[in-house]
């Protein structure tokens, strides 16, 4: 039987001396912060965008 990618996450840091329940938590904020810093970056370059759009920064 494949296991997923999260099942040798958790593999992995029970390996470590984590718990299962420390192992999810650790993998739900990787998780987050990853969304977190996609969102961050989309609003960087929509904000980077709008300064070129009214003139505050050159695209040079």
């Amino acid at each position: 039987m494949q296991q997923t990618y999260t099942d040798l996450l958790i593999d992995a840091l029970l390996d470590e001396g984590f718990t299962v329940a420390e192992a999810q938590r650790l993998i739900q904020i990787q998780e987050e912060y990853q969304t977190r810093k996609a969102s961050e970056e989309t609003n960087y370059h929509r904000f980077a965008r709008w300064l070129v759009e009214h003139g505050r920064l050159s695209e040079w």
